[in-house]
């Protein structure tokens, strides 16, 4: 018997072919009893502008256990203004500034521009069938554009559009049931005051506008008695329920004008950080601009010349003595663009074209295995995260080029009796 057949001989039985196994799935119905479709409403004010009171929250808590995949913020816009209509320039969620998600005063996300995050990690990246889903309720057009992705559409002057969509949030991404008993959640979301960081400013179009019938949907599911009995005891006895999150920490830069080279450091300890996304705008629609900074012209501000055979920027991550890309910067087109694809579970629907044009970012990957965000390296040491780019075209005069760098890390939420800690 050869090493390979004796290999195989000890790995096991072989199991039947799914399409010869008959067994019957495990019924779940001993374990759930009820599942239910509820609302949190806003516990402060629930009609927001950019001008007038602006911040609500939201809180969900209870005894039944809430399905983190089913949250969904629910919301109107209204036009005020009643002359000219509003033409957003990215999703609804571009309204969105600072987003604070905590458990009883403990903060586990800080998202200080949460309508840039949503439309670059929330949407650009998202397949086909994903955006086109997604778009079936967010609303507002859905139909096939220009560039392969669905538009966003208009709101009439005097008319209103109700929208709904996820939140992007460490614990509402966890595929968890969440025990509300003891970690009781509260959102607090904050309207953009800065109008063109999402709405178009061409002439004829429209600032003015307010959110009412803010609302969190979701499902709640209650466990059989004897289920929840038995994690109650185990809590109440000093035992952990480990909820595996992802923790995003966001810092901007701004570039000199006429800068064709920029370094920077970052100092944020993480046992295990996953991803380093940088994304860069100027002017315009602010919240959706993420522009290639070799792909604007020196003084024409964001408007970008969309050309394949642009030289590209070289960037290159460090963190104490190792880099990535080693042993050179990645500096062209293709190496960036699949970089990006590289750290997405699937294939975003960007041509090339998109990418350069309105969905730029360079992506660094530092987990040691693709599928496993647990293999990520530590921060932990004192070692200097620095990022050094070059071939840089920036704005020489006017508004200036600014970088935002997006640090993703693998972090445990730790549910216990006492209350809810953010282990990273």
């Amino acid at each position: 018997m050869s090493s390979l057949e004796a290999l195989i001989g000890t790995a096991g039985e072989a199991r039947l072919l799914d399409s010869m196994d008959f067994t019957l799935a495990p019924a779940s119905t001993a374990v759930v009893d009820r599942r239910q479709h509820v609302r949190a409403y806003p516990t402060s004010a629930s009609t927001l502008s950019p001008t007038g009171t602006r911040t609500c929250r939201l809180r969900l808590g209870g005894d039944a256990m809430v399905d983190a995949n089913s949250v969904r913020l629910q919301y109107t816009i209204t036009e005020t203004g009643g002359a000219n209509p509003l033409t957003p320039l990215s999703g609804p969620w571009g309204l969105w500034s600072q987003v604070f998600l905590r458990s009883n005063g403990v903060e586990l996300d800080n998202i200080p521009q949460y309508g840039r995050f949503h439309q670059q990690y929330g949407w650009n990246q998202l397949t086909m069938l994903e955006q086109f889903g997604e778009a079936a309720i967010t609303g507002m057009a859905g139909s096939w554009g220009t560039t392969n992705q669905p538009q966003m559409g208009t709101i009439a002057a005097n008319g209103s559009y109700t929208v709904m969509h996820k939140m992007y949030l460490s614990m509402f991404s966890s595929g968890k049931m969440l025990p509300t008993r003891y970690a009781p959640l509260e959102l607090e979301i904050s309207v953009n005051p800065v109008t063109s960081d999402w709405l178009s400013t061409a002439t004829g179009t429209s600032q003015s506008f307010t959110v009412s019938n803010i609302q969190l949907i979701y499902d709640v599911v209650e466990v059989d008695e004897a289920v929840s009995e038995s994690m109650y005891k185990s809590l109440l006895s000093g035992r952990v329920l480990a909820c595996p999150t992802m923790t995003v920490y966001q810092v901007s830069q701004t570039f000199p004008n006429g800068s064709t080279s920029y370094s920077f450091t970052t100092v944020r300890a993480f046992s295990r950080l996953s991803h380093v996304w940088l994304t860069f705008r100027t002017t315009g629609g602010r919240s959706a601009s993420f522009i290639c900074p070799t792909t604007v012209t020196a003084n024409s501000g964001a408007t970008p010349i969309l050309s394949d055979g642009v030289n590209s920027p070289s960037a290159r991550l460090s963190i104490g003595p190792h880099y990535w890309p080693d042993p050179a910067p990645a500096n062209t087109i293709p190496e960036l663009f699949y970089m990006f694809q590289k750290a997405l579970p699937g294939v975003p629907n960007i041509t090339r074209d998109n990418y350069l044009q309105d969905a730029f970012t360079i992506v660094f990957d530092v987990r040691k295995v693709p599928t496993d965000p647990t293999s990520s390296i530590s921060t932990r040491s004192g070692d200097l995260l620095r990022i050094d780019l070059l071939n840089l075209n920036t704005p020489t005069t006017g508004p200036q080029m600014e970088c935002y760098c997006t640090l993703f890390a693998f972090s445990v939420t730790a549910i216990r009796e006492s209350g809810v800690s953010l282990l990273n």
